[in-house]
């Protein structure tokens, strides 16, 4: 996530600042000044890797306005139930108190599909250090991990059975540092948890049925698990490392400094990526995780006006992915079309979120 902090502030110094990108943006370029973490950064981080809904599902209208936004208190926003629900659109986080900054308060929320918004009574949004605790959704949207810290785990809330499911490996809260990372399998049985962004503190593999774990060195950061595999990043040097949940498997290196990596392609070996410095290009770079070799760059076209591409996300087919995009109203998703680079809008998230969460994304807090 270095060089992908890096990108923002290359973003920051050279393009005008809007909306959402406007907090977003700025709150990193405090954080690097003050080394404080702000909220609003999170909001791009959060959308900078893999994010959105896959192509088997239909994508949901552009979601309800958030219950933080119209000022609902916590009294007013229901516990998300218990019994079987509807599919998650994206979860967020209610704002920090900003003078003095404080997070203590600040909970997480979820919007179904169909725009009804829950709270998660259970769930931490924030440590004591005002660090992140991350959230993940599944692809489906039918399944939700977080961290709980009565259980002192984590915890996949099952919607479709209406279900929890409690890791059976206990972690203190206090191993969530900045930029803490957490994915959940398709499957719901494993997560890929990283502690804290781009550092040499190991993440690990959790199976949450038995509790064991397989331990990932440090610096490399989960973008997926998927079909058993799980995909980890190291951007200092760009090395993708198809792990297997079982452990194993080596890293490939690229040529080169790439950012935002998306899952593997239908093809079992091909992902896209930024390359580093080229963010503002609009630009989809493909890359073989097989040999490491550069397939072709993809120019971008018809996006909004006024902003950059600030992630990708899961892919649509084997010729089609999704990105999201920060720029005038917001954060915006595409459909990405790689035999000709256009891209046509998927969904638009306006409004301020201090945190969000989409189906099949990492999120670093």
């Amino acid at each position: 996530m270095t060089r992908l902090r890096e990108a923002f502030s290359d973003l920051a110094e050279q393009a005008p600042l809007v909306d959402l990108a406007d907090a977003a943006i700025a709150g990193h370029v405090r954080r690097r000044r003050t080394g404080r973490a702000v909220a609003a950064l999170a909001t791009v981080t959060a959308l900078g890797l893999t994010g959105a809904v896959t192509a088997a599902l239909p994508w949901a209208p552009s979601p309800a306005p958030v219950a933080a936004e119209r000022g609902d208190n916590t009294d007013k926003v229901p516990d998300l139930p218990s019994a079987p629900g509807s599919p998650l659109g994206y979860a967020y986080q209610t704002p920090c108190a900003k003078e003095p900054y404080d997070c203590s308060r600040s909970t997480w929320r979820v919007v179904t599909r169909s725009g009804k918004t829950y709270r998660l009574p259970r769930a931490l949004a924030y440590t004591a250090q005002n660090n992140t605790a991350p959230v993940s959704i599944s692809r489906d949207g039918m399944l939700l991990a977080y961290y709980d810290p009565t259980e002192g785990a984590h915890v996949v809330h099952d919607l479709g059975r209406g279900t929890r499911i409690v890791s059976r490996l206990r972690l203190g809260k206090d191993r969530m540092g900045a930029g803490s990372m957490l994915v959940v399998s398709d499957d719901g049985r494993h997560l890929a948890f990283d502690p804290r962004e781009g550092s040499k503190e190991p993440g690990m593999v959790i199976d949450v049925r038995t509790g064991t774990s397989v331990p990932v060195p440090g610096a490399y950061e989960p973008v997926s698990i998927k079909d058993g595999v799980a995909s980890l990043v190291r951007y200092r040097k760009t090395d993708l490392w198809l792990m297997p949940v079982t452990g194993g498997g080596k890293p490939v290196r690229f040529d080169g400094a790439f950012i935002m990596f998306s899952e593997l392609a239908p093809d079992g070996r091909t992902v896209a990526a930024v390359r580093h410095r080229r963010s503002l290009r609009n630009e989809l770079t493909l890359l073989d995780t097989k040999n490491g070799r550069t397939l072709r760059t993809v120019p971008v076209h018809g996006l909004a006006d006024g902003g950059a591409l600030i992630g990708t996300g899961p892919w649509r087919g084997p010729q089609e992915i999704t990105v999201q995009y920060a720029g005038t109203g917001g954060v915006r998703t595409y459909a990405v079309d790689l035999r000709t680079g256009r891209a046509r809008q998927l969904d638009r998230y306006p409004g301020k979120l201090s945190t969000v969460t989409l189906p099949g994304q990492a999120q670093p807090g």
